[in-house]
């Protein structure tokens, strides 16, 4: 395989278990594409404990959480993939892209677009995104925030997930086909699933959890041990799927 290294301004990813392409057409040069990124959650409520697989448990409890609030400081993107000829398929071009923020993302707001990216046509083969948020582009707030509520046994307690630290994590995707016969306007949106932030969580540890104020509050200075699974959970790499649509140009 003969590589060299060039940039361009592409990514391709997507975070847990979801990575969601759709198009709108508009104008453009024939061949041309375009990407914008989006970050949203998804599992505003579910019920505890949450295990691996997604399974839920037999529990005593009846127990569960909604999230009305998720934010997250976007500091950086970086897209690395190989970008193989689309004529041999074998001789390919290493791509890297960085897109630097900040900027901070309601991740509740299915809207939102990080940016838009010109594609160039080809066969993505390795994609690797790597997502980063840094305590220093946070102005001393939470780099990543959830609050809501927790419920167990119908005793109803505020709680709140504050993340000053940096975050990171990433996602992998064998191959993408970027086609070159279509004006393509793409939307990848990058999906955290919450409920498999408190992946093996027990509903003990939230009911005997300690309360300031009345709230749940996990950060690095208190319910340091939850704080410790989310982090691990959050840090995980994720496995993405792909798929996109195509309409002519006009």
């Amino acid at each position: 395989m003969k590589r060299s290294s060039i940039l361009i301004p592409v990514i391709l990813a997507a975070l847990a278990l979801g990575f969601s392409a759709c198009q709108k057409d508009t104008t453009g040069t024939p061949g041309s594409s375009s990407l914008g990124i989006k970050l949203t959650a998804l599992n505003k409520s579910y019920s505890l404990p949450v295990n691996s697989g997604g399974m839920k448990s037999a529990s005593a409890y009846s127990t569960s959480i909604t999230w009305d609030t998720a934010r997250m400081v976007v500091s950086r993107l970086k897209f690395e993939a190989e970008l193989k000829n689309t004529i041999t398929h074998h001789d390919s071009v290493e791509v890297k892209y960085e897109w630097n923020g900040p900027q901070e993302i309601n991740l509740f707001d299915t809207t939102v677009v990080i940016g838009t990216y010109a594609l160039q046509p080809g066969y993505y083969d390795a994609v690797e995104l790597n997502v980063e948020g840094f305590k220093k582009d946070a102005a001393g707030q939470p780099v990543f925030y959830l609050s809501g509520i927790y419920t167990s046994n119908s005793i109803v307690t505020p709680i709140m997930v504050k993340v000053y630290d940096n975050i990171q994590f990433k996602t992998e995707k064998d191959s993408v086909n970027v086609a070159a016969d279509y004006n393509s306007d793409f939307t990848s949106t990058i999906l955290l699933y919450l409920d498999q932030l408190l992946l093996d969580i027990p509903p003990s540890a939230l009911d005997n959890a300690t309360l300031t104020n009345g709230v749940i509050i996990i950060s690095a200075d208190s319910n340091v041990g939850i704080y410790k699974i989310i982090m691990r959970n959050l840090g995980k790499d994720r496995h993405c799927r792909h798929h996109h649509c195509h309409r002519h140009g006009s």
